[in-house]
């Protein structure tokens, strides 16, 4: 004999977690530019310290998009830039 309920026990913590994963994977392969700010919040680094220890470099530099004194930075290869520093020279 079957129960008539049938009772599920949800994990909400383990959800959110592959939700909150699925949606930045999908942010991150739509997204074209990032601002300091963005990269800030993205890499849980402060504006000044991103500023000092990548956006100086010329590899990043190679990746700048500057317009009314506003920058902006392509997304995808900047992050590739920052990896590398960060595996080889850190």
């Amino acid at each position: 004999m079957i129960p008539a309920e049938i009772i599920i026990e949800v994990d909400e913590k383990i959800i959110r977690e592959q939700l909150e994963k699925r949606v930045n994977e999908i942010v991150e392969s739509t997204l074209l530019l990032i601002d300091v700010k963005g990269l800030a919040k993205k890499l849980s680094m402060s504006e000044r310290f991103i500023e000092e220890e990548f956006l100086r470099d010329p590899r990043i530099k190679l990746h700048e998009v500057k317009k009314n004194r506003k920058r902006w930075y392509f997304y995808k290869p900047t992050i590739e830039v920052i990896t590398e520093i960060l595996r080889t020279e850190w």
